[in-house]
Order: C-alpha cells, then sequence, then structure tokens
C-alpha cells in the first residue's frame, strides 16, 4: 500500500496539480506569509498559516519549474527559493513597518508606554502603532497587494539581485514614509513644548506640570486626528505604486 504521501501526490497528479512545483512555490510564498503583517502574522496558527501558504503556492506554481528542473538537493533546493522569496516579502512589508514606526514615533512625541497585544501587529507596537499597521493592512489588501507580490514571486527567472535592490529601496524609502507621515506631528510636539513650556513660567511659583502633561498628549492626539487623513492618503500611494 502506497504512504499517505503518496497517495496525496497521486490525486494532485491527477488534478493537473505537480506537487514538485508545489513545494517550490510554498518555499517562494513562505516568507511573504511569515513577514507580511497583512497576513495575519501571528493571529493565524501554523497549521492556519501552512494552509494560507498552500494556497498561494497553488497560484504561483504553473509557472515554476519543479525540483526535477534542478541539480540541486530537494531540500537546497527548497531553501533557495525561499532566499528568492524573502527580499519581495521584505519589500511588500517596508510600508507595513512604516506606518507601525510612524504610530510608535507619534506615541513616543506623547509621552505614551503602552505597548499593544494584537497579534496580527509587530510585537512590542505602541497603541497609534498598531492601528496604523492595521489601517495600512486593510489598504494593502484592497489595492491589490497580495497580487502584486504573487506576480513577483510567480517569475521563473526570479533571482537576488534586482529583488535584493528593491528590499533596501523600500527599507529606506519606507523610513522617509515614517518620517514624512509624522513630520506634522513632530512639528506640533515643538510647539506644544514651548507653549507649556512659556505657561509654566507665567504660572510660577505654581507647579502646574502635573496639569499640562496630558493636556500635551491630548493636543497631539488632536493633531494626528486632523491629519489622519492625509496619512492615510500618503500609505495608499506608496502601497499602490509599489515604491516606498
Amino acid at each position: 500500500m502506497p504512504g499517505l504521501v503518496g497517495e496525496v501526490a497521486e490525486v494532485l497528479a491527477k488534478g493537473g496539480v505537480d506537487l514538485s512545483r508545489l513545494g517550490m512555490a510554498w518555499a517562494r510564498v513562505a516568507p511573504s506569509v511569515a513577514l507580511v503583517p497583512a497576513f495575519g502574522l501571528r493571529a493565524f496558527p501554523a497549521p492556519a498559516r501552512v494552509t494560507l501558504g498552500l494556497a498561494l503556492a497553488l497560484v504561483v506554481a504553473p509557472g515554476l519549474p519543479g525540483l526535477g528542473a534542478t541539480s540541486l538537493a530537494w531540500p537546497v533546493a527548497l531553501v533557495v527559493e525561499a532566499a528568492k522569496g524573502v527580499p519581495i516579502a521584505i519589500g511588500a512589508a517596508a510600508t507595513l513597518w512604516a506606518a507601525t514606526m510612524a504610530g510608535g514615533l507619534i506615541d513616543d512625541l506623547r509621552g505614551a508606554r503602552e505597548t499593544s497585544a494584537l497579534p496580527n501587529v509587530e510585537s512590542g507596537a505602541t497603541p497609534l502603532g498598531a492601528l496604523f499597521s492595521i489601517l495600512a493592512a486593510v489598504l494593502f489588501l484592497e489595492s491589490g497587494g497580495p497580487a502584486r507580490v504573487l506576480s513577483a514571486l510567480g517569475r521563473p527567472d526570479l533571482g537576488f539581485s534586482q529583488p535584493l535592490l528593491g528590499a533596501l529601496a523600500n527599507l529606506i524609502g519606507g523610513v522617509e514614509l515614517a518620517l514624512a507621515v509624522a513630520a506634522p506631528l513632530v512639528v506640533a510636539s515643538v510647539v506644544v513644548e514651548i507653549a507649556s513650556s512659556l505657561v509654566a513660567r507665567a504660572a510660577s511659583p505654581a507647579y502646574i506640570q502635573p496639569l499640562l502633561a496630558p493636556l500635551r498628549s491630548l493636543a497631539l492626539l488632536a493633531v494626528a486626528a486632523l491629519v489622519l487623513e492625509r496619512m492615510l492618503e500618503l500609505f495608499a500611494l506608496a502601497i499602490q505604486s509599489g515604491k516606498r
């Protein structure tokens, strides 16, 4: 009697699915499933992430060569394909990471020290960082981000040099985007700090710093609410253009 793997391979073969191509495709897709926050991160248990990876691999597999087309041992071939997928995953996640950084910077400016325990955002994200990350993930999914990722992963001639350069550019652009998004809050923070200092000096010798601290945080949150739409527009443009 053939084993379970043989039975599965036979069923897939009858359905026109090459198991070796599926394995190569799954190796390419796995880094994106693991790194891109829009795909769930820790919110999905491991079996669900494996299933999601297989579902995405079914889309990529038809355009890839099978294990028989390479002279490498199959474990090495899978590692090579996974390494090819890492720069694509980093490039796709850069804007989502930038959203988390922007929210974290705003929380730092208002003196917040809380961290979010949400499983679908990066570990240690601040409350606003988690909110911005979720909003950016929604924009990524709604604007066809997964389709662009799969299109890049499905190239038969996918190498290392161009994706690596693209990932580096996306990371640098992501930092620049986070700073650009948070720039109005940085300016507002400086203005609020100067105003607080002037009020505290005018009220001397009364000690009103405990009163001014929550008002300073409230003022920064108000500025963030006023420019939130513009922030989301910047994230949407960055995601749709594919250039961070």
